[in-house]
């Protein structure tokens, strides 16, 4: 992989305000840099939004939208949603409880 490569790494997630910040901190601490990721939130009634809202302040690379009705409901509809907004050369699917070793891009 060329170092200027974008890699994109799309994100479903429902209800996950508990453990999406760790998720997205283990994406920061890449040793790799160029990356996107694009997180999907498939309608959730906790907190997440919020959560995802300051990652997406934190670090700009954190992007985050909420899956439209014309994309089926579930973890492959987000998925999908995600993969309509992507712009990198390499796409990475990831879940929202998961955790990155630093060098797993």
């Amino acid at each position: 992989m060329n170092k200027k490569s974008l890699v994109s790494i799309i994100i479903p997630t429902y209800n996950r305000a508990h453990l999406i910040g760790e998720t997205l901190d283990s994406i920061m601490a890449q040793t790799y840099q160029n990356w996107e990721c694009i997180v999907v939130d498939d309608g959730s009634t906790d907190h997440t939004d919020e959560v995802l809202r300051q990652y997406c302040q934190k670090d700009t690379r954190i992007r985050c939208h909420h899956r439209p009705d014309e994309h089926l409901p579930g973890g492959n509809g987000a998925r999908n949603y995600g993969l309509s907004l992507i712009k990198g050369n390499y796409i990475i699917f990831f879940d929202s409880d998961d955790l990155m070793t630093k060098d797993h891009v």
